[in-house]
């Protein structure tokens, strides 16, 4: 048919739509649709028939690449019906007379197609010898004044024409410079790199947003001065090139690197393991904590650790029961001055103190006993 742009019509349709949320890798969508007769789409983009997926025996959709977790396929689809009772001539060799009325089988509604001079035609009076047909083909002469508009400016591969009736430039493939801002929805993935390796987006899960670096290397933020703020303004972190490094709290410095270590603003609070009932072998955690107070409820002997770190030092209260005279043996990683082990207060409620340092693995040298703090 002249002028007609699109799918071949069909006489009449029902529209049907659905939505589907795809899991990771997901081709096969079931959806009941007339083949030929299906639009496809995924997050917002129309994708290409027999390219990008295949529609075929009218009950499913099969995409030619898995769809990725959370993304929106639409199908929208269209199913033939008649309105009327009449005969549909689809094979029509030229325009319909007053003779093709209801007694060849014509209704007031039918449809015909002259598929000679490329007319579509509808029954409105079916009257026998006197049947009226209208044109419904929609051709230039037709618009009136509206075809006689001429868009402004020249068409080319690089613009497209506006609502406005003028032509402006499109953004190119490579290069181009936009002059607005891009939003994206929840979920909705902005990706990098032939491999995707670099994913951003905002996550309706939490109402977290993520920079995900998902390929096999860095993720690498660049700059002569970083610095992290929080939503309020204030200082999280300052990284300066090759200078100092910093982190704060409540927009004051608490921690800053040097060239020669690290300095502290404020206390630095090493973690303690408070353990308030110990009998028989006992094996300190030093991964775990940093400084030891150990309540002695019976003979202690402090096993030999696999935690220990060289140069990790602290150190190690024992505190007597309400009984007292409980004592600590030690096992053979532990050494002390001259090897003469340690020798506590025996005084109930008695607290001593004991320096230690990690000089080598199994090495963990134990200072001489700080006795009888009161």
């Amino acid at each position: 048919m002249a002028g007609y742009i699109g799918r071949i019509p069909l006489s009449e349709a029902i529209q049907s739509r659905a939505k589907y949320t795809a899991t990771n890798a997901q081709t096969t969508f079931s959806f009941s649709y007339q083949p030929g007769y299906v639009d496809v789409y995924l997050d917002g983009v129309h994708l290409e028939d027999t390219t990008d997926y295949t529609a075929t025996n009218g009950t499913t959709i099969v995409l030619t690449s898995g769809a990725i977790t959370g993304q929106v396929l639409e199908a929208i689809g269209l199913k033939t019906f008649s309105l009327v009772n009449g005969k549909i001539n689809y094979a029509g060799t030229a325009a319909p007379g007053v003779g093709d009325d209801n007694a060849d089988g014509y209704r007031v509604g039918s449809m015909w197609i002259d598929i000679t001079n490329d007319e579509s035609y509808r029954c409105v009076d079916d009257s026998t010898g006197a049947a009226v047909w209208i044109g419904t083909t929609l051709e230039a002469s037709d618009l009136g004044s509206l075809a006689l508009i001429t868009p402004t400016g020249t068409g080319s591969s690089s613009n497209f024409l506006r609502g406005d009736n003028s032509w402006v430039s499109a953004l190119p493939t490579a290069g181009g410079t936009m002059t607005g801002q891009i939003s994206f929805g929840d979920n909705v993935h902005a990706k990098w790199g032939a491999g995707d390796d670099l994913d951003i987006y905002h996550s309706t899960t939490g109402n977290h947003s993520y920079i995900h670096e998902t390929g096999g290397g860095d993720l690498i933020l660049k700059g002569a001065n970083v610095v992290i703020h929080g939503t309020d303004g204030g200082k999280l972190a300052q990284f300066s090139n090759q200078t100092w490094a910093g982190l704060f709290y409540n927009n004051g410095e608490k921690l800053r690197t040097s060239s020669t270590g690290i300095t502290i603003t404020g206390t630095a609070v090493a973690t303690t393991d408070t353990d308030t009932s110990n009998t028989g072998s006992v094996t300190l955690d030093f991964a775990a904590k940093q400084n030891f107070v150990l309540t002695l409820t019976g003979n202690v002997t402090l096993a030999n650790p696999t935690t220990e770190q060289v140069g990790q030092s602290g150190f190690i209260a024992f505190i007597q029961d309400g009984t007292g005279s409980r004592t600590v043996a030690l096992g053979t990683d532990y050494e002390t001055p001259a090897a003469a082990g340690l020798t506590l207060t025996a005084t109930a409620s008695a607290t001593d103190l004991v320096p230690y340092l990690v000089v080598a693995s199994n090495r963990i040298l134990l200072g001489t006993p700080q006795l009888a703090f009161a």
